[in-house]
This record gives structure tokens, sequence and C-alpha cells, in this order.
């Protein structure tokens, strides 16, 4: 980094012996066994954005949104599922369903669950969802619902119906409610909105919620839009799971990008997000077939998606169909008007006043007043790959023409570079090996700073064997992330935060997976019903997280055979010396050192730190993720079987005088915080 930015100087010193190992490469020269660290502290020079480290919500990837963190717990809710089915339904005791099209509850949800009792029946009855996978019943309330419609000729013994869970055998009941239907008119729907309170949790997740109709019922009874959540994450209504909500909180992500991904350009043209049919009435929201794995039910729309963004203190950056679909086919340039308008209702409805745009008012009208605050808008996604790039240029070009003048103070990004002239930003994928990740850690201290920023949208070692680096989606595909996988996104991380005068910000990605329904690996978070696993690269990215500067303080390594003064930005020694990668940074509100250091060798380094100047004595905190002493790095995982096999350990380190010591474990990731 800049050499006008110091202040602050430390001398590390360290026992290193440069090798090669795992298949990455090392500098040439011998470093020896003294180093020195140099930083120069400062309270001015090149800030870090807040929005340095973030996550990516693809919708419908390994089913992480319907069956995931939105934490509706009915499967096939409004029978949309397998080009309308019956999925997930079935029926105890005696009766038949089936699906009926006539009379719908809405247009978007045009098929309903019929269950008839041809004749009277003589035991209880009634239809059961088994969930997504099986549903968690934990000693709490939960909120259920339904639209219900009784057809001439019904009887009902004292008009009630019973709701509520059961295990797989139903003898076992965990809640019930009952409703009393008497007063419900024939052949009109009728809504129902109930709690059922379930007073200890189920030893297991293979459960089913039921209606059940008492004995001696009969006739034909429909229902659609069966609904049922558990308490949700700042208790919002349709909202989010809360333990997976609290996972991604728990990161302190500077921004979430949002809703896609391949998901936003969906299988066809018509199948695209469609914004305005993620937002209002449950029963008013059609979904569509998932890009990746089933149905889409929008439930967890826009609003619920932007809302969510702002309960993690996450910045959106917000993705909008630019006129490309995954079939390959984009809308020709001159019928392009009807999206460009359709996007530019979108920003309307988020950031325009309430008071004087009929957006603005619609968005009042569905429950929220004030403008969410949109700062970042990516017109497509992976526009680079396939036919896209084809056509990019006249999309790009036209929709952002538009929009850039209608908001200004919004930062419009491109997916890439290669067919437009000078966007304002651009989003860089890389899925690769360690290798990759290690050697381009540079990368972006060579971009013109003339030309755009940069957000790295999506990144993800994907294969733990560096001989794969030309194939990395070949053998030896990652199931889940490993420490060495973790470290090697480390390095590349650090080079995000020392390039923070262009880069916007990165995300590892996918970030969710279904264990249960998965279409990707690795992912950063793991999940079934009732279990979330957070990966090593997760770990890695909470320590980046937690302690993040906001001021970069120019550091400079050198051994004893080489000056400071011979260090130059980019040289052997500018953030990196031999398998040693590192940033030091100031977070200035609470004047605290953060100074985050990588080790890829298989040597332990020890440090021995003098801030140069400096009478300080202080305690701070080393944060360590490593596979330990003589351990494969690449075996070391967090699994569903072995969920902490990787974990943060904590070390008090202690500065007096402006002296202090620590040793980084060969490959880890240790972040050291110190009072200044």
């Amino acid at each position: 980094m800049m050499k006008q930015i110091a202040v602050l100087f430390i001398v590390f010193i360290l026992s290193v012996f440069i090798t090669v190992s795992f298949g990455f490469r090392t500098a040439n020269k011998n470093i020896g066994n003294v180093v020195s660290l140099n930083i120069e502290n400062a309270n001015t020079g090149q800030k870090i954005p807040a929005t340095m480290h973030g996550v990516i919500l693809e919708t419908n990837v390994n089913r992480d949104d319907d069956g995931g963190l939105y934490a509706e717990l009915i499967y096939n809710r409004a029978f949309q599922e397998n080009n309308r089915s019956l999925d997930g339904w079935s029926t105890f005791g005696q009766g038949s369903i089936n699906l009926n099209i006539s009379q719908p509850l809405t247009s978007a949800l045009p098929a309903q669950l019929r269950y008839s009792l041809i004749t009277n029946s003589t035991s209880v009855s009634g239809i059961r969802n088994s969930g997504y996978y099986g549903i968690n019943l934990q000693a709490q309330n939960y909120t259920a619902s339904f639209f219900y419609r009784s057809l001439p000729g019904v009887y009902v013994p004292g008009g009630k119906l019973n709701v509520g869970f059961s295990d797989s055998t139903g003898q076992i009941i965990y809640g019930i409610s009952t409703l009393d239907i008497s007063k419900a008119p024939i052949n009109i729907w009728f809504y129902y909105s109930f709690d059922i309170i379930v007073f200890s949790a189920a030893p297991s997740t293979k459960n089913f919620f039921f209606i059940e109709f008492p004995l001696g019922s009969k006739g034909e009874f429909e229902f659609n839009l069966i609904s049922c959540f558990p308490p949700t994450y700042k208790n919002r209504p349709n909202g989010a799971r809360f333990d997976l909500a609290q996972t991604f909180a728990d990161l302190k992500p500077g921004f979430i990008r949002l809703p896609g991904g391949n998901d936003l350009e969906g299988p066809s043209i018509p199948e695209r997000f469609i914004w305005n049919n993620t937002v209002g009435h449950l029963e008013n929201r059609p979904g569509r077939r998932g890009t990746w794995a089933g149905y889409n039910t929008e439930g967890f729309g826009l609003i619920e998606l932007i809302t969510f963004a702002e309960d993690i203190g996450a910045v959106p950056i917000l993705a909008v169909y630019a006129g490309y679909s995954l079939d390959g086919k984009a809308v020709p340039q001159d019928q392009l008007q009807p999206y460009i308008d359709e996007v530019v209702k979108e920003l309307d409805f988020l950031t325009a006043s309430a008071n004087d745009n009929r957006m603005g008012a619609l968005r009042k009208q569905l429950g929220r007043s004030e403008p969410f605050d949109i700062r970042y808008v990516e017109i497509g996604n992976e526009d680079w790959l396939g036919a896209a790039i084809n056509t990019y240029d006249y999309r790009w070009t036209t929709f952002y023409n538009v929009l850039s003048k209608r908001y200004p103070n919004i930062t419009f990004i491109a997916t890439t570079a290669k067919t437009i002239n000078s966007p304002p930003a651009v989003d860089d994928h890389f899925y690769q090996v360690p290798l990759f990740f290690i050697e381009n850690f540079r990368r972006y201290e060579n971009v013109p700073r003339s030309g755009p920023r940069v957000l790295i949208g999506e990144f993800a070692v994907i294969n733990d064997d560096d001989s794969q680096i030309t194939n990395p989606f070949g053998p030896g595909r990652l199931v889940y992330p490993s420490i060495k996988s973790a470290i090697a996104e480390s390095v590349y991380r650090i080079g995000f935060e020392r390039n923070s005068d262009i880069i916007i910000g990165g995300c590892y990605a996918p970030i969710l997976q279904n264990i249960d329904n998965t279409q990707w690996t690795p992912s950063f978070i793991v999940f079934n019903t009732s279990s979330v696993i957070k990966s090593t690269s997760y770990l890695a990215q909470k320590m980046f997280g937690e302690n993040l500067g906001n001021l970069i303080l120019y550091s400079a390594a050198t051994n004893n055979t080489i000056t400071h003064q011979s260090v130059e930005k980019g040289q052997e020694g500018d953030g990196k010396l031999g398998n040693l990668y590192f940033i030091a940074t100031k977070r200035t509100n609470d004047n605290t050192l953060i100074v985050k250091l990588v080790n890829v060798d298989p040597t332990d380094i020890l440090i021995n730190a003098q801030i140069q100047g400096s009478t300080t004595s202080s305690t701070g905190v080393a944060y360590i993720l490593t596979a330990g002493s003589g351990v494969d790095p690449s075996t070391v995982q967090n699994t569903m079987l072995n969920p902490n096999a990787a974990s943060i350990t904590e070390q008090s380190v202690s500065a007096r005088n402006g002296t202090w010591s620590i040793t980084v474990p060969s490959w880890s990731v240790v972040v050291v915080t110190l009072t200044l």
C-alpha cells in the first residue's frame, strides 16, 4: 500500500523456512529466520468500506429460501410443485384427495386440494403434510393459517376441526388447536389464522402437520395456501428461520447480494424474477419454476429480502433482470423498454417517497413507509457466460442510460466489462483451487485505478487439488470447505482489504446448502431441518467481519538483509513475505490495531512484534483458525457428522512497551487485536 499512509512501526522476528508444500509456489529467495514487519500508523489515509466482507443470498439454489431461510414449514402449501401436484400431502383415516381448479382462490393460485368423504366417516380422518424434509418441533407457539371452502351438502359433527402436529405414526400429538368452521359460508373461501402451542420438543423431525375431521364427517372440502410458521427472526411476519438468520447475522456482513445469481434470470424470460409478483398478500404471489430446484413460492419476496438485509445490518446489493435468461434467449434491443420500465418501478417501489410517487405509495400500503437504502444495483448476472455476452453491450447500455439518469445516487454494477466501456463497477466471479487465490493475492493491485470499482460477487475454493487449476470443476470437487480452502480464501480476502480504494467488497458463494436437496457444493452454511453447520470458510470470514478496521496502515515485511526502504508497493515484503500474508489496519473509533496474518507454510511462524516508538502496554486477543500441528489442512472439514472439527480459538496477547509475540501456526489465519 502507499507509504504516505504510514505512522506505526512493528518489528516481527519469525522463524520461517520457505518450502514448496501442497502444490503452492513460494518465493525463489531464501527469506531467512529474522523478519521485521514495519507498520506505520496514521489517523488519515486509505479507508476500508464497511461493505468489505459480505454474503450472497441467491434464491432457490440448494433449497436455501423455500425449505431453508424462509421459515415456512409446509411443503407445497399451494400445490404448485411439479407442475401442480399433491407432493408432500397424504390422508389418514378415510377420504381421498385430488386437485381441483374450479373457482380457484385467486388467479395466482389456480389449484386447490379437495378432500372428499363420500360417506360419513367411521374414524377421525383428514390430511397431513410432512414439511420440507421433516418438521422440527420445539416448545413454542406456531402460527398457522389456511383458506377453507366447504361445498354444498357437507356435514361436520360439532362444526369443529382439529389442526396440529403429530409424530410419524399419528399416535403422539405435540400440539393441537380446535377451529370452529360452523359459520363459514358454503362455497365461499374463508380465511383462518390461529396458534398451535407445542409444550415439549419432539425427539425427531419425522413429524406431520395435520388437519383432522371428527368421526361422522361427510362431504367435500377445499383448502389452499396451508401455512405454518415457527417464531421468526426479529419476529417478522412471513419471516426468516431464526437459527439460519442468526448465523447470517453473526458474520456481521457488510452487504448481502440478492436475489441472484442464476435465479434472477430464471429458466426462461417469462420465468425470470418479476419483483411485483413477489410482494403483497401471499395469495396473490404466483411463484415460478425454480432455476435450481422445485418451485419458487416467492414467499420470501422483495420486501422480505431487503428487510432481512436491514435486520442483519447489511447493505443490499440488488440485482435486476437485464433481458437475458438461462435458455440462452435475450430480449431484442427494440423490445427492451417494458423490462426497463419494470426495473424503474422496482427501484421506485424501494426508494421513492410514499407521498408523491405511485410505487412509493404502494410500498407504504404494504406496510413500509420509509424508503429502503439502495446504494448498489447490479444489472444482470454473469453476462460473460455463454450466449449472454453477445447481447450484453446493448442490454447494459440501454438499461444503464435510463437508470443512471433517474437514480444518480446509485452505483450501477456491470456483470462484465468485456464488451462495454467503463462501467462504474464490475462484478468478478471465481471458483477455483487454493493455488489460484494465493497466486492472485496481488490481482487487484494491478487493476487500473481509472477503471471501474470491483465487486467480487462470488468466489470460493471448490477443489483442494491444486493440479486441477485448469479444471476446478473436475475430479476432487469439495463436498465441504476445508481448512486448506478457508486459508487460501483468507489470503484473497486480505487482498480485498489492501485494495479497498477500488474494491466494494467480496463474498463467498453460495451461502446456504440444504443437505437434503443440494445442487451445488461446497457451501458456506450447511443445514437440515434442525441443524446448522458453520463451515471452515464461514469461520474464517467471521474472523474478518468481526474485526474490520476502517483505516489501512502501511506495512512492509523485511528480513535482516533487506532494509525497510527497499520494499516498494507490490514487491516481496509488501503484504506478503514468502508464505506469510498480512495486513495491518486501525479501527479508529476505539483506537484498536488489527493485524491479520495468514500462513500457508507447512511450518509455524514465531513472531516477535514491536510497535516502534510506542510505550503502550495493553492486553489483546488473537483469534486463530488452523488444522493443528502436523495435520493435512485439506482433511479438516466441518460436516454434518463432525460439525466442530475446526473452530476458532482465542489466545491472549500482551503488549509491553509496544512489544508482543505470537506463533502463527502452519496453515492458519490469525487475527490479532490490540489497543493502541
